[in-house]
């Protein structure tokens, strides 16, 4: 997908300070460790053997940048507010800029990907919300202990930890909780002020990480579990990507994924209908190529991710299909390879690789 960007981001991926990351570990609240690889032998073949994983700042800047060289006008410090509607289309936004002027952008098409939180879906009346729901306290800390060419999630009765390094000997951890945890009495605040200290009550995390090695603060996200039920406007005019459509748990980490593959399909619908000179806002019936082509693309990986995020949140379950998963290395790998966009999801979820993945 990366090189079908074009407008030289690999080369610039590839340049920057990154990890390659060549798998993920998985270790249940039981202490069973599971270990797949995306490069393996269930028969789809990877252009590399590894994922490029690297701060999502320096990513998005890649983007940004490529967009400006291809020719997009960036407009930076401007906060879109509304949708501004002609009839039941959409025709444009309503921005505020940094000195608070607000402004008014026409459009032929708005291309909602203004993530969790999206104000497009939210100003459609798109935006849903659904079980389980989870909180991400993450951070950027250097010189974490043990940390190799693997991803790590570690499992608990109170949530999960993942690792994953971005280059530079820098890994980005992030805590998940259950949105519960926060209205328990321990808010958000809380959970920042004592992130290493609850690191620590994973047993496979204890005595890894220096608190004086933290490189960016703990930032929030959440609460998860958001989409959106639709994914163009009922009137036209508007179409929705990546988390703003839907927003997949950070436990199999195929968000970016999700994003850039919606965006190709987002692309694909609407370039034919500009490309025809339509000089009003595009019509729902246009954009529904766009709704059928993301129903094919995502339909297993949304019951993939699914199934994982509400298995996860049962103790019991984990250990017993970790454990399974540690005894088949070649499921393992399946799984990984499915979580890693390798793999078609349906494969995963066939009736007997699940029922051996219970046993």
């Amino acid at each position: 997908m990366l090189e079908r960007l074009g407008g030289g981001v690999l080369e610039e991926i590839e340049r920057v300070p990154h990890a390659k990351l060549y798998g993920m570990k998985v270790i249940a609240p039981n202490g069973s460790t599971m270990c797949g690889r995306f490069a393996a032998a269930h028969g789809y073949p990877s252009p590399r053997p590894y994922s490029f994983a690297l701060a999502r700042a320096t990513f998005d800047t890649i983007l940004l940048c490529a967009a400006e060289r291809a020719g997009a006008v960036v407009r930076e410090g401007v906060t879109v507010q509304d949708v501004v509607f002609e009839g039941r289309a959409v025709a444009g936004v309503v921005g505020r800029s940094g000195n608070g002027e607000r402004e008014t952008a026409k459009a032929r098409v708005v291309v909602g990907a203004d993530g969790l939180r999206s104000v497009v879906a939210r100003r459609l009346g798109l935006a849903r919300t659904s079980l389980p729901r989870r909180i991400a306290f993450t951070a950027h800390v250097a010189d974490v202990a043990g940390v190799d060419e693997m991803g790590e999630l570690h499992v608990s009765e109170r949530g999960y930890v993942g690792l994953g390094p971005i280059g530079g000997g820098i890994t980005t951890v992030a805590l998940v909780v259950p949105l519960a945890a926060l209205h328990r009495g321990r808010g958000g605040t809380s959970f920042r002020a004592s992130f290493f200290a609850e690191l620590g009550r994973f047993p496979g995390l204890a005595g890894r990480f220096d608190p004086k090695r933290l490189v960016r603060e703990v930032l929030t996200t959440g609460p998860f579990a958001r989409w959106s039920r639709r994914s163009v406007a009922d009137g036209g005019g508007a179409l929705l990507v990546g988390d703003a459509a839907d927003f997949f748990d950070p436990f199999t980490g195929q968000g970016i994924y999700s994003a850039l593959a919606g965006a190709e399909l987002a692309a694909a619908c609407l370039l034919p209908a500009l490309a025809r000179g339509v000089s009003e806002p595009i019509p729902a019936a246009n954009l529904q190529p766009y709704t059928r082509a993301r129903r094919r693309e995502f339909a297993g990986k949304w019951l993939f991710e699914r199934l994982i995020g509400l298995g996860v949140g049962w103790p019991a379950l984990t250990n017993r299909v970790v454990g399974g998963l540690a005894r088949r290395p070649d499921l393992a790998d399946l799984v990984v390879g499915a979580a890693g966009n390798i793999v078609p999801a349906r494969r995963a979820l066939a009736p007997g690789v699940l029922a051996q993945l219970l046993r």
